[in-house]
């Protein structure tokens, strides 16, 4: 049974964790994106249902869906194994515009190549195509395995942290759907950390430039992206030490809304056994 990082907490006390988490990651990963709404808007708008004046209708959607992407990361941790399938239904929740290109599926692996550009470190702009569409589905299934096996550890934090980085980093390496990678490897990279009882690392978003420097320095380094047929022959160097570091440091704001979760129980059990002294005595 996995363990929980909310377990020992009073419900009303996790209800309200859970809401600040999911408003947190929430944020920052659809800002990391170039949503609009803040940390304030965001929480608004899960918590009353309601629309910020003034601001993209597609931004509220794009919240909406990560918030039910979140709901179903938690229903995943239920589950041993992850499945294709369960990719496919995470990406209809995350991408809620109604698209009706073939070439642009939402809920399908990437029909065509996909590509980014990316300044070299001599100041020169350079085109990067991800591995090609006819690849993805056997990359996704070794992912697949990857990750499932990462689940199925007793991690230490340590371990959990570097299960997120290599889940993510080998992810958004792939890109395995047209849009929507670096959300969904936000949300699945979380998985194993979850299911080892931690509570979500979430990428603050001052830290975007660092974030995404990090994860296309690596993919500089892979020679042949567009071509490459096993995971097993990606990079463990420098570059993914570096990322690696960077996820580290992505505990401290969850952490921190845990911790004082914890410091409200524990306050209330005191009052609880001050209580029982108090009618004891009488």
């Amino acid at each position: 049974m996995t363990r929980r990082f909310y377990y020992g907490l009073d419900e009303d006390i996790r209800t309200i964790l859970l809401a600040q988490i999911r408003n947190l990651w929430t944020h920052t990963s659809t800002a990391i994106e170039g949503n609009t709404l803040s940390l304030g808007d965001t929480a608004f708008v899960l918590e009353q249902g309601l629309t910020v004046s003034g601001k993209p209708l597609k931004d509220h959607q794009e919240i909406y869906g990560h918030s039910k992407a979140i709901e179903l990361i938690y229903r995943l941790l239920a589950c041993d194994k992850l499945e294709k399938t369960d990719l496919f239904d995470l990406h209809k929740a995350v991408l809620t515009d109604a698209i009706t290109d073939i070439y642009k599926p939402v809920g399908a692996w990437k029909k065509e190549s996909n590509f980014t550009s990316f300044v070299t470190p001599d100041g020169k702009q350079g085109w990067r195509e991800y591995p090609i569409a006819a690849l993805t589905d056997r990359l996704m299934s070794q992912w697949l395995r990857r990750i499932t096996e990462f689940w199925n550890q007793e991690l230490s934090r340590d371990r959990a942290t570097r299960a997120y980085a290599d889940a993510h980093l080998s992810f958004v390496t792939i890109h395995p759907f047209y849009d929507g990678n670096g959300r969904m490897a936000r949300l699945l990279a979380n998985l194993p950390v979850l299911a080892a009882g931690f509570p979500p690392l979430v990428i603050p978003v001052s830290d975007r430039k660092p974030y995404l420097s990090a994860i296309s320095d690596y993919q500089n380094t892979i020679t042949g992206l567009a071509d490459l047929n096993d995971l097993d022959k990606l990079p463990d160097n420098q570059e993914k030490r570096r990322f690696i570091e960077l996820c580290s440091g992505y505990w401290n704001d969850t952490m921190e809304l845990l911790d004082k979760a914890k410091e409200i129980q524990s306050i209330r059990i005191e009052h609880r056994q001050s209580n029982t002294l108090i009618d004891d005595e009488k």
